[in-house]
């Protein structure tokens, strides 16, 4: 049997997955970021609306913080699901082969 006829690929699959939670992983990913820094925003005076978060940061830089933090996280889980889906490819292809 050739290789078209057993299925996708593991790197395809891959791929799909990757791609499949790409979006939803960012989101999350930045709105727990995003979380977490502006739990220690405060409103410096009562007067305006200028709002001070983590380490004397803009609400606005908070954001773009929370987005870099997202990316990185992004990142790690990204190559994760590539070497899971990778790994569990191999057992499955040796699982076959045994049995």
């Amino acid at each position: 049997m050739n290789r078209r006829e057993r299925g996708p690929s593991r790197a395809s699959r891959a791929a799909l997955l990757l791609t499949l939670v790409a979006v939803p992983l960012l989101l999350v990913n930045w709105f727990v970021a995003a979380l977490i820094l502006q739990s220690s925003c405060v409103l410096p005076y009562e007067g305006g609306n200028i709002t001070q978060c983590a380490a004397g940061l803009s609400e606005e830089e908070m954001n773009a913080v929370a987005g870099l933090v997202a990316s990185a996280l992004f990142a790690v889980q990204a190559w994760s699901i590539i070497v899971l889906a990778l790994r569990s490819g191999g057992k499955k292809a040796r699982l076959s082969a045994e049995g």
